[in-house]
C-alpha cells in the first residue's frame, strides 16, 4: 500500500467516527433536543439525539447565546464545549455565513480560526462555534499556550482564561491595540497582524479581538476573533506600529558580510548569554567551527541557519558545563540546512525575566519553513524533547539521537522523512508525530523506555525496513492516525503494536502491517475496541477496553516527565 492510499484511508476514517463525534454535513441535518433551547434561561441538563445517538449536555444561558458542555465523554462535531448563537433574522443568517467563511480563510492561512458551522436544532437555526481553550489551539496546529480573554464593558478587563498571571507588558500591549490601534511589535506578532488585515480587507470587516493567544514558541501575542466581537466592528482601522530595537549582542560573536550573511568571528566561540538573531539574515557556520554554550547560553534565531560541517571536520555545538540551552530556529517560510553537526550536552530554552517567562521544551527547535538534517549526532540532551520540529517540512537522514532525558524527535503538525537514522537510549519516545505525515525507513531503535514510534492526532505514518529492539512499545497509532508497517523487525519489546484513542475529540487508531517479524515480544498487540489492526491483510479481532489505563507507566511504557 502506498502513501497516497494511506491518505485516502485517513480521510475516510475521519468520516467514520462514532455518532457522538460524527460531523453534521450541512445546516439541513437535524438534531432533536429534549428541551427547546429558547426555553432555557439558566443552567440545565438536557440531551440531544443525533443519528440515534443520545448526547447528554449541560447548557447555560448567557445573555444572547448558549454555552454547552458535553457529558459522559460525548462530543458534538468533535467538540466538548461550544456555543450556539440563535439566528432569528436574515441579517443574522447572512452574518453567520460571513463568520464561517472568514474563519475558514483564517485557517487556510495558518491563522487562528474558530470552527464555526450552521446547524438546525428542532427547526431553529443556530451558529455553532467551538469554545476557546486548549483543544482549540491544538486544532489550529499551535502549541498549547496561555489564552487571554478581553472584556470591554465600562472598562477593558484583560485576564488569563485559567487565572494565569499575565505580565504587564502584554496587558499594556493588548490595551493599546484594542483602545488605540497601537501595535507594539515586540509583543504582538506583526506577521500575524498583517495576514489578518489582508483577510479582513477581503471580507470588508475589521473585528474587535475577544481573545489573544500567547504563542509559547515566539513569545508573541496572536489575536482571536469570535462571539459578539463579530458583530461589533472597529470604527477606525488605521493602526500605528511601535517598533522596538532588538538587542545587538549577537554582533559580539558574528560578523555581517554583504549586508545579510552572518559568520562566526572565531572558529571556537564561547557564548554565555542568550543571543537573539533577528530576521533577514542567513547564518553560516563552517566546517570545524564550534560553539560552546556556557552559563545557560543559547541562540534563538529568526533567520535561516546553514551548518556546513564535513565528515572529517564536523561543526560542534556543545556545552562544556552542561548548562547550554540550545539552538532554536524560528524562520517562517525559509529553509535551513544542517550537515555534519555534533550537538551535545544541552537542555531546554528558558528566558525568565521580570516581564516574561519564555520557555521551549526542546534543546534543538525548528518552527516553520523547511529543515534538512544530515549526518548529524544529537547526544546527551536533558530537555523534554531533544529535537522538536513544529509546523515545518523536514528530512532527517543518516543521523543519530542518543542518551535523551525524554523524547528523541518530536514532530508536531509537520511532514517529513526519516531515513537511515538511529534512536538509542531514549527516556521516553523515539519518534513521536502529532497531526503530521512521516515516511520512516531503514532506521534503528534500541532501548526506548516508552514508545519507539508513535503517531497521534490524525497523523499518517509509513514505517519500513526498520529494526526496533529492547524497547517497551514498538509501533503506536492513536487518535485517528493511520500507521502502515512493512518489513520491520520488533525484538525484545513489551508490546509490538498498540492502537487506541487518547483524546476525546479524536477517535480510534489504525495499524496495517505487511511482512513484519516479531521476536521475543511479550505481547504482540494491544488494540482497543473500535481501533483496528490488520496483519498481512488479516484483521485481528482481539480487543481491550480502555487501553490508556494500561499505558503511560501504569503497566506499560513510561509516564511523560516535564
Amino acid at each position: 500500500m502506498n502513501f497516497k492510499c494511506i491518505i485516502i484511508i485517513l480521510l475516510s476514517t475521519s468520516f467514520l467516527n462514532s455518532c457522538s463525534e460524527k460531523l453534521i454535513d450541512s445546516e439541513n441535518n437535524y438534531i432533536v433536543s429534549s428541551k427547546s433551547i429558547s426555553n432555557i434561561l439558566d443552567n440545565e441538563d438536557i440531551y440531544w439525539i443525533i443519528d440515534k445517538d443520545s448526547i447528554p449536555l449541560n447548557v447555560n444561558f448567557n445573555e444572547d447565546y448558549y454555552d454547552f458542555k458535553c457529558k459522559n465523554g460525548k462530543r458534538v462535531l468533535r467538540k466538548k464545549k461550544f456555543k450556539l448563537f440563535p439566528l432569528t433574522t436574515k441579517y443574522d443568517h447572512k452574518k453567520a455565513k460571513e463568520i464561517i467563511s472568514y474563519n475558514e480563510e483564517l485557517k487556510k492561512n495558518n491563522l487562528l480560526g474558530v470552527f464555526s458551522k450552521l446547524i438546525t436544532l428542532s427547526d431553529n437555526k443556530y451558529l455553532f462555534q467551538e469554545e476557546i481553550g486548549k483543544r482549540f489551539i491544538e486544532s489550529n496546529s499551535k502549541r498549547e499556550g496561555i489564552i487571554i480573554k478581553t472584556t470591554n464593558t465600562d472598562s477593558l478587563k484583560i485576564e488569563g482564561t485559567k487565572g494565569e498571571i499575565i505580565f504587564t507588558v502584554y496587558k499594556k500591549s493588548i490595551a493599546n491595540y484594542i483602545n488605540d490601534n497601537l501595535i507594539d511589535s515586540k509583543y504582538i506578532d506583526m506577521d500575524i497582524i498583517n495576514r489578518h488585515n489582508e483577510i479582513s480587507k477581503k471580507f470588508n470587516i475589521n473585528f474587535y479581538p475577544n481573545y489573544f493567544y500567547l504563542n509559547p514558541i515566539t513569545s508573541k501575542l496572536e489575536a482571536i476573533f469570535l462571539n459578539k466581537g463579530y458583530f461589533k466592528e472597529k470604527i477606525s482601522t488605521k493602526t500605528e506600529i511601535v517598533k522596538f530595537k532588538p538587542s545587538l549582542n549577537y554582533l559580539n560573536h558574528f560578523n555581517i558580510i554583504d549586508s545579510n550573511l552572518l559568520t562566526l568571528k572565531k572558529d571556537k566561540t564561547i557564548i554565555s548569554e542568550k543571543l537573539i538573531i533577528p530576521k533577514n539574515f542567513s547564518v553560516k557556520i563552517n566546517a570545524a567551527q564550534s560553539i560552546d554554550f556556557v552559563e545557560s547560553g543559547s541562540i534563538l534565531s529568526y533567520s535561516t541557519f546553514n551548518i556546513n560541517g564535513t565528515k572529517e571536520n564536523p561543526v560542534k555545538i556543545y556545552s562544556s558545563d552542561s548548562s547550554g540551552q540550545g539552538l532554536h530556529i524560528i524562520h517562517g517560510n525559509s529553509t535551513s540546512k544542517v550537515n555534519y553537526l555534533e550537538f551535545i550536552d544541552q537542555t531546554a530554552f528558558l528566558d525568565s525575566t521580570k516581564n516574561n517567562n519564555w520557555s521551549l521544551p526542546s534543546a534543538f527547535t525548528v518552527y516553520g519553513g523547511e529543515i534538512s538534517i544530515n549526518h548529524s549526532i544529537f547526544k546527551n540532551l536533558s530537555s523534554e524533547d531533544a529535537v522538536n520540529l513544529f509546523r515545518c517540512k523536514y528530512t532527517f537522514t543518516d543521523s543519530k539521537i542518543e542518551n535523551t532525558f525524554s523524547d528523541a524527535l518530536d514532530a508536531d503538525f509537520s511532514s517529513g522523512k526519516i531515513i537511515n537514522s538511529y534512536f538509542i537510549n531514549c527516556g521516553n519516545d523515539g519518534v513521536d508525530i502529532s497531526g503530521g505525515i512521516l515516511s520512516l525507513s531503514n532506521s534503528y531503535f534500541n532501548n526506548i523506555l516508552d514508545k519507539a514510534i508513535s503517531a497521534g492526532e490524525q497523523s499518517v505514518l509509513n514505517v519500513s525496513n526498520c529494526k526496533i529492539e529492547n524497547s517497551d512499545m514498538g509501533l503506536i497509532s492513536k487518535d485517528l492516525s493511520i500507521a502502515e508497517s512493512e518489513n520491520n523487525e520488533f525484538s525484545n519489546c513489551e508490546i509490538a503494536y498498540c492502537a487506541f484513542q487518547k483524546k476525546g475529540e479524536f477517535g480510534s487508531g489504525n495499524i496495517q502491517t505487511y511482512n513484519d517479524t516479531l521476536i521475543n515480544c511479550s505481547l504482540a498487540h494491544l488494540i482497543e475496541t473500535n481501533s483496528k489492526l490488520v496483519i498481512n491483510n488479516k484483521e485481528i479481532h482481539i480487543f481491550q477496553n480502555n487501553v490508556i489505563d494500561y499505558l503511560y507507566g501504569k503497566k506499560y511504557g513510561k509516564a511523560t516527565v516535564k
